[in-house]
């Protein structure tokens, strides 16, 4: 099985692609037995890599290592283009290292084992929703008025707000005001 990215084969031996597709959806039975499920879109495909890299090879690590941590322009992880039959296979064409780069020492031969992830970009549901119109959202309103604006409005005329009130809080208002001693 061959990897390569923008060009670079990457070096190892016994090397293993698994590719994934993560479809999200939620739970919409509630407390009941119902199986249904809100449709919540397609995630990055991924390609999970797993390699072994002898210790003579220790450059093959170092050049992957390169790879996984280059950036482009703004410090943003590199897009590179991918080839690999699994990737053509599930139509992933540019891939960016996602979720780490891990290497161990095997515990009977002389080498690393290798793995890492690297995750679609500008995928096709990518694409098709950029391309897709915003949908615009509309003002919604009930009928009556906005809580807190009265007749007047927030009692900004000097009223103290009294606009607002029912006749019997208005009369529990001056019975208050009296009794308080407020003008």
């Amino acid at each position: 099985m061959t990897l390569m990215l923008d060009g670079q084969k990457i070096q190892g031996k016994r090397m293993k692609v698994t590719a994934n597709l993560r479809i999200e959806a939620d739970d919409m039975s509630g407390q009941t037995s119902g199986t249904e499920k809100a449709h919540k879109g397609f995630k990055p495909k991924t390609l999970t890599v797993s390699l072994m890299i002898p210790y003579k090879d220790a450059a093959d690590l170092r050049a992957l290592m390169s790879l996984a941590e280059a950036t482009a322009g703004g410090g943003q992880l590199k897009t590179y283009r991918v080839v690999n039959d699994t990737a053509a296979a599930f139509g992933i064409r540019q891939v960016q290292f996602a979720e780490g780069v891990s290497a161990r020492e095997d515990d009977t031969l002389a080498q690393w084992v290798v793995q890492f992830t690297l995750s679609e970009k500008l995928s096709n549901p990518e694409r098709v929703e950029g391309r897709r119109k915003a949908s615009s959202t509309t003002a919604q309103s009930g009928p009556g008025q906005a809580v807190g604006s009265g007749a007047g409005g927030s009692g900004s005329d000097g009223s103290g707000g009294e606009q607002g009130l029912t006749g019997f809080e208005a009369v529990l208002k001056k019975v208050d005001t009296y009794i308080g001693g407020g003008s």
